[in-house]
């Protein structure tokens, strides 16, 4: 009897909630199907999409891990030019180390060799020096340079003799007699002008002095014009008539040469008894003391 009784108890609430209930709203069904393709289309393009990103984050990917490989192998690449420009590097620091220091030690030894070098040519300085001196005191010294020299003359008159005469130091004072002793010395040509007797010093000689004897028996005017030089440098003329003439050379005004000439330049005879050349030396060009 309950269970009767719960029956329709229960048939009561259901009917009672059909009356209550609101109707559902009412759907066409063209407009679902519509919708539902609206959906599926709209559905179809974000898949598209979708696929589209991940394709291109797939090759983003791809992209990066080529980009990635690229960068590792630049960077190997690097590390190993690196290492090998440091091995070299090394090398050459060792190499160079090597070179530095045997130029070290033959910097060494030439620093060693200089200075034996220095004390032997502060050695020879000083012998030099002593040597100067004593050749400076030697050459000092004036003495007759001419006697015994060789000499040239442009001629040679009749039965007289040659220029070796005015330097073999002989005085003879009496008359010229052709086959004497002989003193005279002349050269001439029938008078002619620019006659020159020359004697050769026999080196490089400071001139001091030059003497010339003139004839004693006759003729001593013969000789006035005739000039006399050291090489090409006039040191004095005969302007008057004398038996001896001297041509002193200024201590002011130092002369050098290998040879004196008698030069007239007159159509006249040329005659002397005896040329002295008084001088120091001999010396080298570049070895001269004034």
């Amino acid at each position: 009897m309950e269970i009767v009784v719960l029956f329709l108890t229960v048939n009561v609430c259901l009917a009672a909630t059909n009356l209550t209930a609101p109707k559902p709203p009412q759907y066409d069904l063209s407009d679902i199907v519509e919708t539902s393709y609206e959906m599926r289309e709209e559905a179809n393009k974000i898949r598209a999409e979708a696929f589209e990103l991940v394709n291109r984050a797939l090759e983003i990917k791809e992209e990066t891990i080529a980009t990635r490989e690229a960068t590792l192998s630049s960077r190997s690449e690097l590390e190993r030019s690196m290492l090998e420009t440091l091995t070299l590097v090394n090398t050459h620091t060792a190499a160079t180390a090597q070179n530095i220091a045997q130029i070290k030690n033959s910097l060494s030894g030439i620093t060693n060799r200089l200075e034996n070098l220095e004390a032997k040519v502060e050695a020879n300085v000083q012998t030099t020096d002593i040597i100067k001196k004593r050749q400076e005191v030697w050459s000092s010294e004036v003495r007759l340079i001419s006697l015994y020299k060789m000499t040239d003359q442009t001629s040679t008159h009749g039965g007289y003799h040659s220029g070796d005469l005015a330097v073999n130091g002989q005085f003879v004072f009496t008359a010229a007699v052709p086959g004497s002793t002989g003193m005279l010395t002349h050269q001439m040509t029938n008078n002619n002008p620019n006659n020159k007797l020359n004697i050769r010093l026999g080196g490089l000689f400071r001139i001091y002095r030059v003497k010339v004897w003139n004839i004693r028996h006759c003729c001593q005017e013969r000789l006035v014009g005739t000039r006399i030089y050291a090489d090409h440098r006039q040191i004095g003329v005969a302007v008057q008539t004398k038996s001896l003439y001297e041509f002193n050379v200024s201590e002011e005004d130092p002369t050098y040469a290998r040879s004196i000439t008698l030069h007239q330049e007159l159509a006249q005879f040329l005659h002397v008894l005896e040329v002295q050349v008084w001088g120091s030396g001999p010396f080298l060009e570049d070895d001269l003391f004034a």
